[in-house]
């Protein structure tokens, strides 16, 4: 049996034939769309009445804890430190205030909760295989690359790896690390704040950020950076165990029509469907999917006619599915 988000696939079933194993796997996605699409109303919720039954503490905490350092950092940008005093030192109501400006947005909620997500899985995946969660043997190959340039980046990429770590343990988000998009929204919601400042301030705290960001040297740029320098071997990076989840996450994302967040959601085992035609579709030989499938749920039981599905229709299979926009 494969299940799958709580459906099940008979792959001993002979009359399980490709048509029938395509029709099973878009039951599957469905029931995990239909599962995405209630995450972040549920989180909300959670994250608004500390009521942390559906998810795990360790989750809602990170995520808080990232969105309070999220907003701590946008009033150090907007408001003048008083005398004798320094950024950071903020009244509890503006901060609460702010934090709940940027849970109203939806894609902010999601990217932080796929970071705790990620921060989690490297943390279990370094338990089970052992190893550096940081300096992992693809990282590692390309720092020793014959390359200069591709052997500097691989080095700032570890130095950003460590420091996102870092910032995860201690349940922090520097600003300028978010993607371009949802440092938009954040500062959005700086600008909405009021907090006493005047526009022209506001303004001015809103174009210092802009003018500080260079998404090219976040760590997810960096990612992105550094396996199109790879070309090909990039492919290496779709073993989770052989690349870790951070650069793992990325090549999905380059290779399938996930997002990277879509791709860390993807790992969970109600997402399972997800993961396996993302991979195919990204190019990974069917015996890469079964691995990759089993190195995050080894319980699960693959189907052996998986390998009918090719990565052009696993792309077909995953583009019918409903979006994630809601995830």
């Amino acid at each position: 049996m494969l299940r799958y988000g709580g459906a099940m696939i008979d792959a001993s079933s002979p009359s399980l034939d490709p048509g029938s194993l395509e029709r099973e796997l878009g039951a599957a996605l469905s029931h995990a769309d239909a599962v995405a699409e209630t995450v972040v109303p549920i989180l909300r919720h959670v994250l608004s009445n500390e009521d942390n039954s559906l998810f795990a503490d360790e989750i809602v905490a990170r995520i808080r804890g990232m969105v309070r350092h999220l907003a701590v950092q946008l009033l150090d940008r907007l408001e003048t430190a008083p005398d004798g005093g320094f950024p950071g030192e903020h009244a509890a109501g503006q901060v609460a205030q702010l934090s709940d400006h940027l849970l109203e947005n939806d894609a902010l909620v999601r990217h932080v909760h796929a970071l705790a997500l990620e921060f989690q899985l490297a943390e279990r995946l370094h338990a089970r295989f052992g190893g550096d969660p940081v300096l992992t043997p693809l990282l590692q190959a390309q720092i020793a690359s014959s390359d200069p340039d591709l052997a500097a980046l691989a080095m700032r990429f570890l130095a950003a790896q460590a420091r996102h770590g870092q910032s995860q343990r201690r349940m922090k988000l520097p600003l300028l690390e978010l993607p371009g998009d949802h440092l938009h929204h954040a500062i959005l919601a700086m600008q909405a704040m009021e907090t006493g400042a005047s526009s022209e301030a506001a303004e001015a705290a809103a174009q210092g950020v802009r003018r500080d960001y260079d998404e090219a040297a976040t760590r997810l740029g960096l990612a992105s950076l550094l396996l199109a320098r790879m070309g090909a071997d990039a492919t290496e990076a779709l073993r989770i165990d052989h690349a870790g989840i951070a650069l793992f996450a990325t090549a999905l994302e380059l290779g399938s029509d996930l997002d990277r967040d879509s791709a860390i959601i993807a790992t969970h085992e109600s997402q399972a469907v997800r993961f396996a035609l993302a991979l195919r579709s990204a190019g990974a030989r069917v015996e890469t999917v079964r691995d990759q499938c089993l190195a995050l749920h080894p319980d699960l039981e693959f189907p052996e006619q998986f390998d009918a599905i090719g990565p052009d229709r696993a792309a077909a299979l995953l583009a019918s599915g409903s979006s994630l926009d809601g995830f």
